[in-house]
């Protein structure tokens, strides 16, 4: 599944332009690397939101087969805790 539609439907982003702005300004990334907004995304990689009040490193645990709620897209990812190096 492409990133940037992948962040919509996680709803982590309202929209799909707004994922795909966010991604093209740099402030995601995927396994530490800058992404363009096609790059396949599969479970199990992370994926690094960063924003004004700091980074949130996120890891997919599956990828949504159709539209979902808020809260049954929150089961197909959780938080990484930022390690020492990383806070």
């Amino acid at each position: 599944m492409r990133l940037d539609v992948l962040l919509h439907e996680l709803r982590l982003f309202k929209s799909r332009s707004q994922a795909t702005a966010a991604i093209e300004q740099g402030h995601v990334r995927v396994a530490g690397r800058a992404a363009k907004p096609s790059r396949t995304i599969q479970p199990g990689d992370q994926v690094t939101l960063i924003g004004p009040s700091g980074e949130r490193t996120i890891e997919v645990l599956e990828l949504p087969r159709r539209s979902l709620r808020k809260n049954e897209a929150r089961e197909m990812w959780r938080e990484v805790p930022a390690t020492k190096g990383n806070a």
